[in-house]
């Protein structure tokens, strides 16, 4: 079972790592993995090893909750 742990800031995310992707406040989120990461300017740039949701980008200081199995 997969349950939320804590928050990071969207720059810190790491590959391998499980987070709560929420595209909008009140929306329901569902669990992604990071496959890698790129900083660009004021973004982070996520690929995720998901097959629907493959990349998702947000801003570097946005908070996303980390998950853990």
């Amino acid at each position: 079972m997969i349950q939320n742990e804590l928050m990071t800031a969207a720059e810190d995310l790491f590959e391998g790592q499980w987070f709560l992707h929420v595209p909008a406040p009140g929306m329901p989120g569902w669990p992604l993995q990071v496959a890698t990461r790129e900083l660009d300017g004021p973004s982070v740039r996520i690929v995720t090893t998901d097959d629907v949701r493959e990349v998702v980008s947000y801003a570097r200081d946005r908070q996303v909750p980390l998950l853990r199995s």
